[in-house]
């Protein structure tokens, strides 16, 4: 498998657990991040329970990991203002979609050896079941019917999805 998808090296302390965040629709309440980023002010645009989620891996150690099918550039200053550790995104013949995803977060735990089962994973969408699927604590984040199926079958939290807003 040949797989370019953006992995840097994390600048975390040995971590124990990492913690995935799909960033449009899920940690913002966006549906895309204009290609030069957000821009400020960022503060009315997170979804505050997911937000929340990440701040409490962050204190506990966690690799926090941010997952985009955006470019680099877009995501930067997110990835900035919470001091996020590594960022999966966009590359030239490496979109960040659907099993890419999957792919990359698995890449991640492998180099950072990682226990699957010790990480968590917040998504909002039918395309994001790859990289849920990779992590031991899935947490489908708002209403997809295909997302909640799986929630249910496995158990998996739930957080209410954000409100849509525009830049």
């Amino acid at each position: 498998m040949d797989n370019d998808a953006h992995i840097p090296r994390c600048r975390a302390p040995r971590p124990r657990a990492a913690a995935f965040f799909d960033v449009e629709g899920t940690l913002l309440a966006l549906p895309e991040l204009p290609p030069d980023g957000p821009g400020p002010p960022l503060g009315r645009l997170w979804h505050p329970p997911v937000l929340a989620a990440l701040h409490t891996h962050a204190a506990r150690g966690h690799l926090v990991v941010l997952v985009t099918p955006s470019p680099a550039g877009a995501v930067a200053p997110v990835a900035r203002e919470l001091g996020a550790h590594a960022v999966l995104c966009a590359r030239p013949k490496a979109p960040m979609t659907g099993q890419g995803k999957g792919y990359a977060a698995r890449a991640l735990l492998r180099e950072h050896a990682l226990l699957a089962a010790d990480c968590y994973a917040y998504a909002d969408e039918a395309a994001d079941l790859p990289l849920l699927a990779e992590v031991g604590n899935p947490v489908v984040v708002g209403a997809d019917p295909v997302l909640l199926r799986h929630a249910r079958r496995g158990n998996w939290a739930r957080l209410p999805a954000p409100v849509p807003r525009e830049i």
